[in-house]
């Protein structure tokens, strides 16, 4: 066994990562408090029943396990939105709403490592719980938006669905629920080509053939939405793409919408979403950098029934395209064989916002000079 090997899909972050991760964190912290978002905070762990109550059954091949004691499953918690959901119906369910909750926290999944898929990764994030409508959904993500902008981001495009449209288009089908499921994964994939194999069997009408076979082609601005196979014939799926049309007329009041793409390809992977969806990508990127959505119904499963919507960011994946965090205040090394007079030489740089260090060493002026020459440091000798 290699005593220096860490568990294989999780990482050591040294300081310059850190240092850019902690500013990611200070700017999108800064934006929303400045809309009344308050920080909370979850446990690391979350009994399994929890976990699957809100993102259903199939979740647990991605889930790090473990029993306690009573000999009860807990799991890592794999995403923050159901472990929010239930703290806020634990113990906001007193408190007025709406209620304006973001969070920093590390998340766990077991998959397959790579660059910017770890096991163990940092997701920062908000829940706008307890309000309903387009104004609610836009503050959201329009606020998605702006934190990739905070962090000095702006070559990206969030890309926006209602997942109540292709719900509906599927729900008096006649297909099982396997087939249904199959059908939304094959749209999100935009794998054209086994969907319309899939289609060509299914015994389902021509026309809804046609608009489950255009969804995942349907990409660009709101004109998109116009050309929906089929729409006036399912009043619901109709319903839906006009609340989708009111989100981004409020987004365009809000002055983002250069940043919004309308894509019916849009799903998001969770059982919990009810109305709209959207993801956040970069051509510098293969991954995406955020996704959120609605998900009315998730609160009510532990017991106290409430709109909500949010949205995540991962922090690895931002920091592989944000620019470099400002060098800081210049940063001195201060030598020399009078320890209190070293001291006060820092504590006086200190106070006027400098970096200051001591050699702790006692090295000769000349042994002090040579080690530190080339270490980006302003260099004090106090003989």
């Amino acid at each position: 066994m290699n005593k220096r090997q860490i568990p294989k899909g999780f990482r050591d972050l040294l300081p310059q990562e850190v240092k850019t991760k902690r500013e990611i964190e200070k700017r999108f912290a800064e934006l929303l408090q400045s809309y009344g978002y308050v920080e909370i905070i979850t446990p690391l762990l979350e009994r399994l029943e929890v976990i699957e109550t809100g993102t259903g059954h199939n979740i647990r091949e991605d889930l790090f396990l473990l029993t306690d004691r009573e000999g009860g499953v807990l799991s890592l918690r794999p995403e923050m939105t159901v472990p929010i959901a239930r703290m806020a119906a634990t113990h906001l369910r007193d408190e007025k709403f709406p209620q304006r909750l973001f969070y920093i926290a590390n998340v766990f999944r077991y998959v397959q490592p790579n660059l910017a898929h770890y096991r163990e990764f940092w997701q920062a994030g908000i829940e706008l719980l307890g309000v309903n409508g387009p104004w609610a959904d836009a503050e959201v993500i329009s606020l998605a938006v702006k934190s990739l902008l905070a962090v000095g981001f702006s070559n990206f495009k969030i890309s926006i669905n209602h997942i109540g449209i292709i719900n509906s288009v599927l729900s008096d089908s006649g297909l099982t629920k396997e087939q249904r499921e199959q059908i939304r994964d094959l749209v999100e994939k935009k794998d054209l080509v086994r969907l319309h194999q899939m289609l060509d069997i299914l015994p389902i009408k021509a026309e809804k053939k046609e608009t489950l076979a255009q969804l995942p082609i349907l990409h660009g601005s709101i004109d998109v939405i116009k050309k929906i196979p089929f729409l006036e014939k399912n009043s619901q799926a109709l319903q839906a793409a006009e609340q989708l049309t009111m989100i981004y007329e409020v987004l365009r009041d809000c002055g983002v919408d250069k940043y919004i793409v309308i894509d019916m390809g849009v799903l998001r992977g969770l059982n919990y979403y009810t109305g709209v969806v959207f993801e956040g990508y970069s051509p510098e990127l293969g991954y995406g950098l955020l996704g959120g959505g609605r998900y009315d119904n998730l609160m009510g499963q532990f017991g106290n029934p409430a709109s909500a919507v949010g949205f995540s960011m991962g922090l690895e994946r931002l920091a592989l395209v944000v620019p470099q965090p400002p060098a800081g205040p210049p940063r001195y090394i201060i030598g020399g064989h009078d320890f209190m007079k070293m001291h006060l030489r820092a504590e006086t740089l200190r106070q006027q916002g400098f970096i200051a260090e001591l050699d702790l060493e006692g090295l000769s002026k000349e042994s002090f000079l040579d080690k530190w020459k080339e270490q980006n440091r302003e260099l004090l000798f106090l003989g």
